[in-house]
């Protein structure tokens, strides 16, 4: 009876990726514009993300009297 059963569900499987159907996708230009912007959005994030952490680790390294000294010129 196990056997009967591996049989059938092979012949599915093997139906299911034997039969031929169009795929009737469509993405109209609003998602389009979607996709574009979370991609751009999500690169410009990761940009300043790194951005913050260099700046914040230079200024760890960044000496007492440079410091001081910026902050009269201000």
């Amino acid at each position: 009876m196990k056997k009967f059963f591996s049989i059938v569900f092979l012949l599915l499987v093997c139906m299911l990726f034997l039969s031929n159907q169009e795929a009737s996708a469509y993405i109209n230009p609003g998602s389009g514009s979607y996709i574009f912007q979370t991609v751009i959005g999500g690169i410009l994030s990761i940009i300043y993300f790194v951005k913050k952490i260099f700046v914040s680790l230079f200024g760890l390294f960044k000496s007492k009297k440079e410091s001081e000294k910026n902050e009269s010129d201000e």
